[in-house]
């Protein structure tokens, strides 16, 4: 995702958000964990739920670091 620089973004705007992959893949975010290394540094995980081809969502979820998401985009949902 590219991000601006000095952005801020509640982590609960991040719940609901449409998220595409570079390949169209569309996901639904339905939280945000965070990774603790051995070195104890925090990295951020988006928790991802996929649509399939008709757009409904599958079970199960998938956990992506935000390091991986560098080509992919974020529509957030407004809030009402």
């Amino acid at each position: 995702m590219k991000l601006f620089p000095n952005s801020t973004i509640s982590a609960d705007a991040l719940k609901g958000a449409i998220v595409t992959n570079e390949h169209g893949a569309e996901f639904k975010c339905i939280g945000l964990a965070f990774s603790i290394s051995s070195t104890n540094l925090l990295e951020p995980i988006l928790q991802l739920q996929e649509y399939d081809g008709e757009g409904e969502l599958m079970e199960g979820t998938v956990g992506v670091p935000f390091t991986s998401l560098k080509k992919w985009s974020i529509q957030l949902q407004p809030t009402i």
